[in-house]
C-alpha cells in the first residue's frame, strides 16, 4: 500500500509540470507586422561618370529587415540599407531594392542612375 502515495505524487507532479509548460509561438505579433514600411530609395548622384562611385540609401521601418540588392550591370559594394554602385560603361541602369520583414511582408522599389563619358 506504500506505492499509492508515490503513484498519486507521481500523477500530481506530472499534472502540474503539463499544465504550466506553455507552446512558444514563433509567429510575430500582429503590431510588429503593421509597422513594415518602404519608406524611400535615394541614390547621393543619379548622374555619374562611367567609374563614378554612388551611395544608394533604402529607408524603411519594420523588424527583422532584409534588403536585396539588383541591377542588371555594375558592381555593389556593401550590404544592408546602404550601399555604393559603380558601372564601366555609359547608359541609364535600373537599380533595385526589394526590403523585406520577419513577418515576409516584402516590397521593392527602383532608382535610376544614368552614366556619361
Amino acid at each position: 500500500m506504500k506505492m499509492k502515495p508515490f503513484t498519486f505524487l507521481f500523477c500530481l507532479m506530472l499534472l502540474g509540470s503539463l499544465m504550466s509548460c506553455k507552446k512558444s509561438e514563433n509567429t510575430p505579433s500582429p503590431s510588429a507586422s503593421n509597422d513594415f514600411k518602404f519608406v524611400s530609395l535615394v541614390a547621393a548622384d543619379t548622374v555619374l561618370t562611367v567609374n563614378g562611385i554612388t551611395t544608394i540609401t533604402a529607408n524603411a521601418t519594420g523588424q527583422g529587415l532584409s534588403y536585396k540588392w539588383t541591377s542588371e550591370y555594375g558592381t555593389f559594394v556593401g550590404s544592408g540599407s546602404m550601399v555604393q554602385w559603380t558601372v564601366c560603361h555609359s547608359d541609364k541602369f535600373k537599380i533595385t531594392c526589394e526590403i523585406s520583414d520577419n513577418a515576409n511582408h516584402s516590397e521593392s522599389r527602383d532608382v535610376y542612375i544614368r552614366t556619361q563619358e
